[in-house]
């Protein structure tokens, strides 16, 4: 049976390079016969990839599988314009994760919405702490001030479920803006940072995402809506949405975006030794 992981391992492989049917055959472990039925499945329900044979009918025959790039190409489109996005804006009021939601097609993704009415309920506290609780060897984070890591819930907080994580030889790499507003949240991880030395880095990017990638497997976003924000009439209240991608290639696709602007931002030392020379 073609299972979803099964048909993503085999796209990912034709992607980097053409194959032969034999080569995919070991690289997922099944015969030669069942490893072409899942090609020819996956070429007719998604025409991400074609297969071309050479020398038919004679004994050293040969069927090569390829990426159908003309069929992908609009994808590469859109991820492209969501980078650029990503990279001009710096506001999280001039991005929506839902122009990455739209497209995650792994049945798991999920969205919810929260009311700001009803968040005394700490209903959306209890989920992402129970999301944190879930990481086992890499968290890598879009913030803003890093207001999330002052969350408590009963005898439970973000700091503690962290230095959990950390404990498990876990790696933490944030991206927030490090500015005299957000150096209180930062302050609360340094006692981390020198007990766990290496495995927690965070820099400085002024950037407009909001969540987390967890292990290369889920990405976590945030979004908020504001009545302030729109024209009278078109929101009835304040709301939170949360939306969460199990889609490998989008997952992929937003780590790298991560890696991306974490290369070209600025150390925490760095940018302290610059507020520090700020006078008031």
């Amino acid at each position: 049976m073609l299972s979803k992981e099964l048909q993503e391992k085999i796209l990912k492989l034709v992607k980097k390079e053409p194959c032969l049917v034999q080569d995919i055959s070991r690289h997922i472990g099944k015969s030669w016969v069942a490893t072409e039925g899942y090609v020819e499945r996956i070429s007719k329900d998604t025409g991400l990839i074609r297969t071309k044979a050479f020398r038919k009918g004679t004994k050293g025959a040969v069927k090569v599988v390829y990426w159908n790039y003309s069929e992908s190409v609009q994808d590469d489109e859109v991820k492209e314009r969501l980078f650029q996005r990503i990279k001009l804006f710096s506001s999280k009021k001039e991005f929506d994760p839902l122009e990455i939601f739209q497209f995650a097609k792994d049945k798991r993704s999920n969205a919810t919405v929260e009311f700001k009415s009803k968040r005394l309920s700490s209903k959306h506290h209890k989920n992402f702490l129970s999301f944190l609780k879930k990481a086992d060897s890499e968290l890598l984070c879009f913030s803003g001030n890093i207001s999330w890591i002052s969350i408590k819930e009963g005898n439970e907080s973000a700091l503690r479920i962290i230095e959990e994580f950390l404990k498990k030889r876990g790696v933490l790499k944030i991206l927030c803006r490090i500015d005299i507003a957000s150096m209180k949240n930062i302050r609360l991880l340094e006692p981390l940072m020198k007990k766990f030395p290496g495995q927690v880095e965070v820099r400085h990017s002024s950037q407009p995402v909001r969540g987390f990638i967890m292990d290369s497997k889920i990405a976590r976003f945030k979004d908020e809506k504001k009545i302030s924000d729109f024209k009278e009439g078109e929101l009835s209240e304040d709301l939170y949405l949360f939306y969460e991608l199990f889609d490998i290639d989008w997952v992929e696709w937003c780590k790298n975006v991560f890696w991306y602007l974490f290369r070209n931002s600025i150390g925490l030392q760095e940018r302290v030794k610059v507020l520090d020379r700020l006078v008031f």
